[in-house]
């Protein structure tokens, strides 16, 4: 390895890391306003861990949501084609794909606030709807599809 493939390394790495912490917070605080909002008091030990388990599937269905959606990129060794040829060519239909995510977070955080939470059906419902909405990887097809 020659020394600017080490720093782009660490700019890879280190972005997908800040981008992992992001995801964290942006979960931990739609979580936090989610119970508030149905005045239910969770500890902050739990709430810390059940955002790091959603964290981790949440990233798990937005990289699969990804691949099957556009595929992967040229330089895998093993390319998975996508739904769509190219990112962009149809961005209504595209968009509407979301809904797949959506509801996968959604369900995820519905069983997991049941059975981590130990929250009712109600109570569980509002959080997996709220997950759902709003940490969708919106900003991951927004930035497909604007072509950032």
């Amino acid at each position: 390895m020659i020394a600017g493939d080490w720093f782009l390394t660490a700019i890879y790495y280190g972005e997908t890391l800040l981008g992992v912490v992001g995801n964290y917070f942006w979960n931990y605080l739609i979580l936090y306003l989610a119970l508030r909002w149905q005045k239910i008091s969770i500890t902050r030990k739990r709430r810390f861990v059940y955002t790091a388990i959603i964290t981790a599937v949440g990233l798990l269905i937005d990289g699969l949501y990804y691949e099957f959606t556009w595929g992967t990129p040229v330089s895998r060794s093993l390319p998975v084609p996508g739904i769509f040829e190219k990112p962009g060519l149809n961005p209504g239909l595209e968009l509407s794909t979301i809904l797949i995510p959506m509801a996968l977070i959604g369900v995820v955080n519905y069983f997991a606030s049941r059975f981590y939470l130990h929250l009712d059906k109600k109570h569980a419902l509002v959080v997996g709807l709220a997950m759902g909405v709003f940490t969708a990887p919106w900003v991951m097809v927004a930035f497909i599809l604007l072509g950032w």
